[in-house]
């Protein structure tokens, strides 16, 4: 069954060191595209976690945003750097002692100097695991609405499929009917400039004609890609590239079908088979 490749997919988790979410996005895109963004302390595991996202997904822009919210175990500590400190504010009395200088010295000032402040990250290699579950849980979540949003375009697809088959049928009916016009036709034209019937002419100006009228080859491709895409709309894996170029060629075969028109009835089905194949198309475009 198609998956579409729009989808959201949330999964949070509270525990003694903190509070983790991770929360997915996807739209459509040509390859598979994803963006990682999370704290710098879990940077280390993107690589492992890109690799496990492609057992999931195999197309479509991706993005994967991990909230952390640390606990006073897990939080990192602050620590001051006195002596530091103490060289500053004894440099900054130090300059009050000349004339037209004011002594001020405040507090955010002197931690915000390099080095003064440092943070002491703490070991969060035992979260690895508990994140990696979770971005799992994640996935399984986009995947299952991207089925469940697949399943939406496949009932569309199929609708469309049946429209352009009842239009092929159509075709096929009206083709007979075109050649009997054009042997009235011609016949009347023979009739008005009083003409002898030659009936081997006229065979063979039926004849041209037929061929310039021929869409069977047309009528057969479009039934054959027809069936094709409603076979892949139940097979598995991704397929939106191969249901595209079936779009492409269903379309190809349109436009012939107009092209070689010589009647009113075919050329509107021409057209409404355009607009059928088109509106599959757009929605394909989202299809993984």
């Amino acid at each position: 069954m198609i998956a579409s490749m729009t989808a959201y997919g949330r999964r949070a988790l509270s525990q003694p060191w903190g509070q983790a979410t991770w929360e997915l996005r996807s739209v459509n895109h040509r390859y598979l595209d994803l963006t990682f963004k999370m704290p710098e302390g879990f940077r280390e595991w993107e690589n492992e976690w890109r690799s496990l996202a492609g057992n999931y997904v195999s197309r479509g822009k991706v993005e994967c945003y991990l909230s952390f919210f640390p606990s006073h175990e897990t939080a990192p500590k602050l620590q001051i750097n006195m002596d530091l400190v103490k060289q500053l504010v004894s440099s900054c009395h130090a300059v009050a002692e000349h004339p037209g200088v004011t002594p001020t010295v405040k507090s955010m000032e002197i931690l915000r100097f390099p080095e003064v402040l440092t943070s002491q990250t703490r070991d969060l290699s035992a979260l690895k695991g508990p994140l990696t579950n979770l971005l799992e849980e994640a996935f399984s979540d986009l995947v299952q609405t991207r089925k469940r949003e697949g399943q939406q375009l496949a009932h569309f697809i199929k609708d469309k499929l049946n429209q352009v088959l009842s239009h092929v049928a159509l075709v096929k009916e009206r083709l007979p009917l075109c050649l009997q016009a054009q042997k009235q036709k011609l016949m009347q034209k023979l009739a008005d400039v009083q003409a002898s019937l030659d009936p081997q002419r006229l065979e063979q100006e039926l004849l041209l004609f037929a061929q310039r009228i021929d869409v069977e080859e047309e009528i057969g491709r479009l039934s054959t890609h027809t069936q094709e895409v409603a076979r892949a709309l139940n097979e598995k894996g991704a397929m939106g590239r191969r249901l595209d170029f079936l779009m492409q060629e269903m379309n190809r075969e349109a436009n012939t079908l107009a092209a070689k028109s010589q009647d009113g009835g075919i050329t509107s089905a021409a057209i409404e088979l355009k607009v059928l194949i088109e509106q599959m198309r757009e929605q394909i475009q989202n299809v993984e």
